[in-house]
């Protein structure tokens, strides 16, 4: 098991940056080597994502599903992906919290699972591709948000399962 974590300010308030973190079109563009997303469902999505960690560079097919969303505060998605001789299973969830001059602090956390090639690299290469392409995405996102660009939140938490059996 990988753990990352970090944070990222923003001067944008929470509710206007919960659009761009649930809006899979801008998701597509922020994210790094991120060649497209598409939703599946209102909280299911599905992606091809180009990793590069040294001279390992495998393109994941992703599968993602957001588990809890409580906008604009609470985010947690879990994703799985393969790769040739690849995979990774992983859990992130971020914090969004107003701060005193109406701007935006997020904390965020990932758990992951990695095998293959790319896990014989070592959790201090994976730790450091990692920080930079989550900065990459972050300032990328407020690059969009500071520029106006529209966004609209088109996923949420994937419902309970509830047993609706009658006799």
């Amino acid at each position: 098991m990988i753990e990352f974590s970090g944070d990222f300010e923003s001067e944008h308030a929470p509710e206007e940056l919960w659009k761009y973190f649930t809006d899979p079109d801008i998701l597509a563009q922020c994210a790094p080597g991120c060649d497209h997303i598409e939703q599946e469902s209102e909280s299911e999505l599905s992606a091809t994502i180009a990793v590069g960690v040294g001279s390992v560079k495998p393109t994941f097919d992703v599968d993602m599903t957001v588990v809890e969303a409580d906008e604009p505060n609470h985010l947690v998605m879990e994703a799985g992906g393969d790769a040739s001789r690849n995979s990774f299973e992983a859990v992130a969830e971020m914090t969004l919290t107003e701060t005193e001059d109406g701007g935006t602090h997020a904390e965020w956390e990932a758990d992951a699972n990695v095998s293959g090639l790319i896990a014989s690299l070592g959790q201090r290469a994976l730790g450091s591709v990692a920080d930079r392409l989550v900065n990459n995405f972050f300032d990328d996102l407020e690059e969009l948000a500071d520029e106006g660009v529209p966004a609209e939140s088109k996923i949420s938490a994937k419902p309970e399962a509830t047993a609706s059996l009658e006799d």
